[in-house]
């Protein structure tokens, strides 16, 4: 049974969505970019909500669009971006450019009142993520919705797992967090974007964001992760000697301390390869390897009783999310209590119980249970939710908001000057914002007159 679920969830999700009329209001979503991601971010997700349509697509290359829309079935193919942006019948778009273009094109939709999903990470730097989801364009009264797509939120298996770490027994709370994510060496080309500085590449800023915003959700928004060790691998000389980009992070682990004495530790990769220790070191580094994505989060030993006078009865729970990325086609949470008796400090005892649970859709009797799908990905409940925003309903009450997304940009820029890496570089794009002349006051957003420049 269990077999045929997981045959279900895969044929649902990856080979034949159901494809409902689309509504007559529905929202026409454009791509900017011919990019990789797409087709399982916004393409296939799309396929299977009545009220999402993607309608066109552009890319720096035309011919290259056209082919990308012939594939994917999309029926209009704009030769610039610009040219997309200013096509009145496109609501929304979605983002996939390369991290160093995603301030700019941000805005130019939001100016173009374009509603945006944003792949992650949103900006280059904290700089542009405060300068652009503080920006007026932005916080303006009917304003565009802005949503940096940091999918595996949404899925109700991260939830769930959210809900046992913050629902403990005992009254504990968490002490650590831990997060991993790697990619397999050889999936990723050496001339991949993510290998570039100026195109604010760097491991930190592609898998290892998911690990980061993975122990930053855990701890809480109030809580501030200050940088306590921060290690890079760098990318590694080419065959021909080629010398490599030195501010790139091909790997990064780092350790923080918040100012409440929690700890976390982040690892990714994205040339992983080794670990067989059945072959020789020089043989098993060259080869690709796999680790499955991972969050766990730790409590504080806590008293429960003392049996007598001398002995005396702790506990501690570890909560695993295994696979918080692709949930749909497997995850578990390990709920693992480890019990120790002590006689003085002498362990006298020592044992697990260990609980086991899975989240493909809400609990039952959960409202959100009767919309959502069990072969919903954490693509497809993302994009549930950002339709949910634009027609003004409730949703399932999951959101990332800008003021999130600038503390996982500022996270993301201390932990490379703890690296002693450099900040990805700025973009020099700005939107200029008329203001009345009688009042300063900026005027309402459908009488906005902008001017842009790229610098």
């Amino acid at each position: 049974m269990l077999f045929f679920d997981f045959l279900k969830r895969f044929y649902y999700a990856a080979v034949s969505s159901p494809t409902p009329r689309k509504r007559d209001d529905a929202i026409r979503i454009g791509l900017l970019g011919a990019s990789s991601i797409a087709p399982l971010a916004i393409i296939l997700p799309a396929l299977s909500h009545p009220e999402v349509i993607v309608a066109a697509v552009a890319a720096r290359d035309p011919e290259r669009a056209r082919q990308y829309a012939e594939k994917y079935s999309i029926p209009i193919v704009h030769n610039t971006y610009q040219e997309l942006l200013s096509d009145p019948a496109i609501d929304a778009v979605y983002i996939a450019l390369p991290n160093s273009l995603h301030f700019e094109w941000a805005l130019r939709s939001i100016q173009a009142r374009k509603h945006v999903l944003l792949e992650k990470p949103s900006c280059s730097n904290a700089d542009e993520a405060r300068s652009l989801f503080r920006h007026p364009l932005v916080t303006a009264p009917n304003a565009p919705v802005l949503l940096e797509a940091f999918h595996y939120q949404f899925h109700p298996a991260w939830q769930a797992f959210l809900y046992q770490v913050n629902h403990l027994p005992w009254g504990a709370t968490v002490e650590h967090v831990y997060s991993q994510q790697y990619l397999p060496k050889g999936y990723l080309e050496m001339d991949d974007i993510r290998f570039h500085y100026g195109l604010s590449g760097g491991c930190l800023m592609d898998l290892a964001t998911y690990p980061l915003s993975c122990v930053r959700q855990v701890l809480g928004r109030g809580e501030h992760l200050n940088p306590i060790e921060a290690l890079h691998r760098p990318l590694p000389v080419a065959s021909d000697g080629y010398q490599p980009e030195p501010q790139i992070d091909a790997a990064i682990k780092a350790t923080y301390a918040t100012d409440s004495d929690k700890t976390a530790e982040i690892r990714g990769d994205l040339l992983f390869g080794g670990g067989f220790s059945f072959l020789p070191a020089a043989w098993s580094h060259s080869l690709p390897s796999f680790k499955w994505p991972k969050t766990e989060a730790r409590t504080g030993e806590i008293l429960l009783n003392g049996q007598n006078d001398e002995v005396r009865h702790f506990v501690r729970r570890k909560v695993t999310l295994w696979n918080h990325l692709i949930p749909t086609v497997y995850h578990r949470i390990d709920i693992c209590d480890t019990h120790t008796l002590r006689r003085g400090e002498e362990v006298v005892k020592t044992w697990d119980v260990m609980e086991y649970a899975k989240a493909y859709n809400w609990p039952a009797g959960d409202v959100r249970a009767q919309t959502y799908k069990e072969w919903w990905t954490t693509w497809r409940c993302q994009l549930e939710e950002f339709v949910n925003r634009i027609k003004g309903r409730a949703g399932s009450g999951v959101w990332i908001d800008g003021e999130e997304s600038i503390a996982q940009m500022e996270a993301i820029d201390d932990t490379y000057a703890q690296a002693g890496l450099l900040t990805r570089p700025t973009s020099a794009f700005e939107v200029a914002i008329d203001r009345d002349p009688g009042t300063n006051s900026l005027k309402p957003a459908y009488y906005y007159k902008l001017s842009i420049e790229s610098k």
